[in-house]
């Protein structure tokens, strides 16, 4: 449901945003939806509100909207391949490298993102590959160079 959709019991059209750091947020006609707490408040058909839940909403392509109970999908469920493909910058940490961790961490973030992305699979993959193999670059220069600046303290 990366595009709009309507929900039964709900006026207006409701959509996905994705935010970097939030993940998912809902919207209706647009607009952001209001929070209350874990819960968006989305206009419903008699005038009141009603109580919507997102879940998976920062490691899954396409969170599952609970209202009333009920589960609507709002798209295909995320492939296997690109779960395990997201979080490959974790193997950063084995170095022990303050540095190295902070592009772990920062890595699977952007993974992330892109994996929510309203892109094709064989986009995302080619994007979150391409990333592990600028960072896994970026971390050999680091080794190299961070020692021969230690090494010039040394003599």
């Amino acid at each position: 449901m990366n595009a709009n959709a309507t929900l039964p019991g709900v006026v207006g059209t409701i959509g996905l945003s994705n935010e970097l750091l939030r993940g998912h947020v809902l919207t209706v006609n647009g607009h952001r939806a209001k929070r209350d707490g874990g819960e968006y408040l989305l206009p419903g058909a008699g005038g009141g509100m009603v109580r919507a839940r997102l879940r998976g909403r920062f490691f899954s392509e396409h969170p599952i909207i609970t209202i009333g109970g009920h589960d609507f999908t709002t798209g295909d469920a995320t492939a296997p391949f690109l779960r395990v493909i997201t979080f490959l910058p974790l193997l950063f940490l084995f170095s022990g490298s303050p540095v190295s961790a902070l592009m772990a961490v920062l890595g699977v973030g952007f993974n992330l993102w892109i994996l929510r992305a309203p892109r094709t699979e064989a986009w995302k993959a080619g994007v979150i590959l391409g990333t592990f193999v600028m960072l896994v670059g970026f971390m050999t220069f680091w080794v190299f160079f961070s020692s021969w600046v230690v090494s010039l303290f040394r003599r």
